[in-house]
């Protein structure tokens, strides 16, 4: 669809014109209802839940979702491994950065917040005992999550690596031992869920459980101190209630995840329009996150807007999405971005540098091309 196209960046902000223009939901030109209004968001996402075609981002197969109970303990498993984990004290930010900056200290948007991130929950993500899964990983991240989901490398041109790499998960799963005591990190979460699942499907959970932990939350942790760096965020004064703020403006500003997209499993209507089954409905995240209606000076990074929120302000806010296919996960996000961003900011002096202007826009929504330089204080 849209994705195959470049220069998403306009469309969404046409899109948001749009929607500033339009009293109620409306079509694109390609046919899709699009939604900008958060109660007509909400209506679709929860409250009329049951016109659209059961979602899920991470757990489904292809394009089908796994059933309900694999869903609801894949959700439990997942938090259960998080937690288990003190990542915040084991994870060595100073060596992360310095493995992932070039011989100037710079660090290239769109890579190196994954690239980070994927090291901070490395233990959550496969044991170091899983050496192969660990290296498939590793390829993952780079051919897929960067090369085709963040980039957009690989959408015009056959996608050969990610079938060789499922391929690769499903042969290492194969010869694993479902762990009979509670799961240590993906690996066993996905072996252990429940079902007739082929270890090809396994593998295709575990790939969709790396790219929803390492892409979204890596790609908004550049978006954090790029934005930190450039409004006075970057100093040893910082205090976390500070970068908490920061955290929110900047999924405000630039939710990672820009659309939800639902399909209508019967003939209804949203907000007096009509939708026929089989109907693609798109909900703008970036459009109802910069309403004019709901938010003051809606295009300005102003992260004291959170230390007293509006009731439709967080009725609007949905990074996350909302209802059985919010993303199960955000609160671990949600702290992992606050302290990083904390320790980064607060520890090394911050320069940054934009080939571009314009943020970049595939299934994800990435900062512009360009460098981010950081230094120790210390």
């Amino acid at each position: 669809m849209f994705l195959n196209r470049r220069g998403l960046w306009s469309h969404l902000r046409r899109w948001e014109q749009l929607a500033a223009d339009t009293d109620g939901p409306f079509r694109l030109r390609f046919g899709t209802l699009f939604i900008a209004d958060a109660d007509a968001a909400r209506e679709v996402l929860v409250g009329s839940a049951e016109n659209y075609l059961s979602q899920s981002g991470f757990f489904r197969l292809g394009s089908t979702p796994v059933s309900h109970l694999i869903r609801t303990e894949a959700s439990r498993e997942l938090i259960a491994v998080l937690a288990r984990h003190d990542l915040d004290s084991a994870f060595d930010v100073d060596a992360a950065i310095r493995e992932l900056s070039d011989h100037r200290s710079r660090l290239r948007h769109q890579r190196w917040g994954v690239g980070l991130i994927r090291r901070y929950f490395a233990p959550a993500i496969a044991d170091q005992r899983h050496t192969e899964i660990n290296a498939l990983v590793d390829d993952y991240v780079t051919s897929s999550v960067i090369a085709d989901d963040i980039v957009g490398r690989m959408v015009r041109r056959p996608h050969r690596s990610v079938p060789l790499i499922r391929a690769g998960f499903a042969e290492q799963l194969r010869q694993l031992p479902v762990r009979s005591a509670d799961a240590e990190d993906l690996v066993d979460l996905v072996l252990g869920l429940p079902g007739e699942l082929s270890p090809a499907d396994r593998a295709q959970l575990l790939q969709r459980l790396v790219l929803s932990t390492v892409g979204f939350t890596g790609i908004t942790l550049e978006w954090v101190v790029l934005l930190g760096i450039q409004y006075g965020y970057n100093r040893p004064t910082v205090r976390p209630e500070e970068i908490r703020s920061l955290v929110r403006e900047t999924l405000r500003l630039y939710p990672t995840a820009w659309r939800l997209v639902r399909v209508a499993a019967t003939d209804h209507q949203i907000a007096g329009v009509s939708v026929h089954e089989g109907e693609h409905v798109l909900i703008g995240t970036h459009a109802i996150h910069r309403s004019e209606a709901v938010w003051d000076r809606p295009l300005e990074v102003c992260p004291s807007r959170w230390e007293k929120p509006t009731d439709d302000q967080k009725r609007s806010y949905l990074p996350f999405g909302k209802g059985e296919g919010m993303c199960p996960a955000n609160g671990f996000a949600l702290k992992a971005l606050q302290h990083l961003g904390c320790l980064i900011l607060r520890n090394y002096r911050g320069e940054v540098r934009l080939r571009r202007r314009k943020p970049h826009v595939r299934t994800l929504l990435a900062p512009p091309t360009g460098w981010t330089r950081l230094t120790g204080t210390g």
